[in-house]
């Protein structure tokens, strides 16, 4: 297959040149490598701000493919970001990767296309720079060079080459540099485009190279070298050119034939970070080779552990909130899905802000629709289906609706205030992605309801800071009138063991831990659809909750109040046996998320 390994040291035979043309590129290059510091520069940290492909500090970062130049200036400017990566996919066209330029990623930076490699070399030299990638393509002058440049000084520093030619004269430069590649690509006529930088000192790193590689080849060295890929390019043959670096403990992964939407949606469901994308194309069809690398923080990583083996279609997503604060931990809470039952609480907030007002009561008279008022299950019923009406009080069917999540009065309350009215009031809490398409309870498949974690952490949020109400009675019938601490065993039993385990690990009597559970507080709504009656058959399931967490200041409890959400969308169920695994690990989701919150919380108790 004409591949080569390159390990940390290279020892290979210098190989003979292609061409000429690969002859003169050596010259050339080689007195830029003296420029650009070979042995002028000690070796830095390994990795800084230019080396993003080896950062999984959470970022905010994009990918773009069939871009022109002027695109790529608009795109980098509104959102404050730099490129990491640029492939040329024809003369005009580019896919290109960037990342904020912010915190851990900041760096000085330019990037260039239509360039000579003497343009580049230029460039380079004009700005104290060095190449971080490079993707070569054939003009009707030429070939040409697009590029991307950091700034070579600070934590950037390092000592670098560039090199374009056959693969045996870029291994021998490998080998005169004790460098490590960091960018490979292929070049038109044959020959690849490569950037390396010193691999000596702290820059030293395991890595390896191979080109003309199959997938299955590819993915055998990856598990016999324990490595991660960091940069890949695909040949017009379908194989791929790759640079893989030792991996102790990212989580990363590689995928090819995506479609663009695809290779992203996959990411923000593995919350992960694009690193390296490369575009081509099945026909008319363009698909995309990629890789990721992590791009969660620990507690995010810790929950998707706990749910990401046991979901295998639709999404999932988690969320965990500071009321007045910042997201703690997230994996796509601000992506839309079908919130079931969850929604209610929107309703319930419209509901008791009209009561607090005084344009509602109590007693106000709720019509709802029913199928047997005898059977206990008849809350469950999709009440469009049935034309029969009676009546109730606006408090019972605002409890029935939160507690038994009753169906019918759900509807019944969504017509006492007006669907447009109350997503008037959704928005006036900050609520942008919002949509109310059906009765909860009777879904089809167009008309599905959508909201996200965001907007109903929002909701919780608003009632929390007192504005739904700062009434002290009607905030109190907001959280009475839901599941609670007090009403719902389900809480206790999922958050006590977690006290008494952190309490333990402090050196806390069990008394202390039994006093800080029962001083906890909670509200929640949960939602579930089930669409099919036997296995196989798809589910929506969610839940969101407000709880505090009672910190003490001396002898004096000031809770902090935290938001969790959590929903599996679209998934389908084989067995009760999977359908009890996914449950037992969204059941886990709450309160390992709260842990190290309970763990701060008893230290001052």
């Amino acid at each position: 297959m004409g591949m080569r390994i390159c390990a940390r040291l290279v020892r290979s035979a210098v190989s003979t040149m292609k061409n000429r043309l690969a002859s003169s590129f050596a010259i050339a290059f080689m007195a830029i490598g003296v420029l650009g510091s070979v042995g002028a520069l000690p070796a830095s940290a390994a990795i800084g701000p230019g080396d993003d492909r080896q950062l999984t500090t959470p970022t905010g970062w994009w990918t773009y493919n069939g871009v022109t130049l002027a695109q790529i200036g608009n795109l980098v400017s509104a959102k404050n970001a730099r490129l990491t990566d640029i492939q040329a996919e024809s003369p005009s066209t580019f896919t290109v990767v960037m990342v904020s330029n912010t915190g851990a990623y900041q760096s000085g930076w330019w990037y260039y296309v239509g360039q000579t490699a003497g343009q580049v070399n230029a460039q380079l030299s004009a700005h104290n720079a060095r190449l971080i990638s490079a993707s070569a393509y054939s003009t009707s002058s030429g070939t040409r060079f697009a590029v991307v440049m950091v700034s070579n000084t600070g934590a950037n520093a390092k000592g670098w080459w560039w090199y374009y030619g056959a693969a045996s004269f870029i291994a021998n430069q490998l080998n005169i540099h004790h460098a490590r590649l960091i960018n490979l690509s292929p070049l038109p006529g044959g020959g690849f485009v490569s950037i390396m930088v010193d691999n000596t000192g702290s820059n030293a790193t395991g890595w390896w190279w191979y080109y003309n590689a199959s997938e299955s080849f590819i993915n055998g060295r990856l598990s016999a070298n324990h490595a991660r890929l960091v940069d890949l390019s695909r040949n017009s043959n379908g194989t791929f050119n790759v640079v893989m670096y030792s991996n102790p403990n990212t989580r990363w992964y590689w995928y090819f034939n995506l479609s663009p939407a695809g290779a992203l949606a996959k990411a923000n469901q593995l919350g992960e970070r694009i690193i390296d994308a490369t575009s081509y194309s099945n026909g008319f069809t363009k698909l995309q080779a990629v890789v990721m690398t992590d791009d969660l923080n620990s507690l995010s990583d810790k929950l998707f552990a706990i749910i990401s083996p046991k979901i295998d279609s639709g999404k999932y997503g988690f969320y965990l909130k500071l009321v007045g604060g910042g997201t703690i931990a997230g994996l796509l809470q601000a992506s839309q899905y079908e919130p079931a039952s969850a929604l209610k609480v929107l309703y319930h907030a419209k509901s008791i802000h009209e009561e607090s007002l005084g344009n509602t009561f109590d007693t106000t008279t709720i019509t709802y629709h029913f199928k047997n008022l005898a059977d206990p299950k008849d809350g469950n019923i999709c009440p469009d289906n049935f034309g029969s009406t009676t009546t109730t009080n606006l408090k019972n069917a605002d409890t029935k609706m939160m507690q038994n999540s009753d169906n019918r009065m759900t509807r019944g309350i969504l017509e006492r205030y007006g669907k447009s009215n109350t997503l008037l009031y959704g928005s006036s809490l900050g609520l942008t992605q919002t949509v109310i398409n059906h009765n909860i309870g009777c879904p089809t498949d167009s008309t599905h309801n959508r909201t996200t974690l965001v907007d109903l952490g929002k909701v919780y949020e608003a009632f929390q800071n007192g504005t739904v109400t700062t009434n002290p009675t009607w905030r109190t019938q907001f959280a009475s009138r839901m599941l609670n601490q007090g009403n719902f065993g389900g809480f206790k039993n999922a958050i006590c063991p977690i006290v008494q385990q952190e309490a333990t690990s402090l050196g806390k009597s069990a008394t202390v831990a039994t006093n800080f559970c029962n001083a906890m507080t909670w509200i929640a709504k949960g939602g579930s659809y089930q669409y099919g009656g036997s296995f196989p058959y798809t589910v929506s399931f969610d839940g969101v909750s407000l709880t505090g967490v009672p910190y003490k200041r001396s002898t004096l409890i000031i809770p902090r109040f935290f938001i969790f959400g959590e929903y599996i969308d679209g998934t389908q169920i084989n067995s009760q046996s999977e359908l009890d695994s996914v449950n037992a690990a969204r059941g886990k989701l709450f309160p390992e998320a709260l842990r190290p919150y309970i763990h701060s919380a008893l230290t001052g108790w």
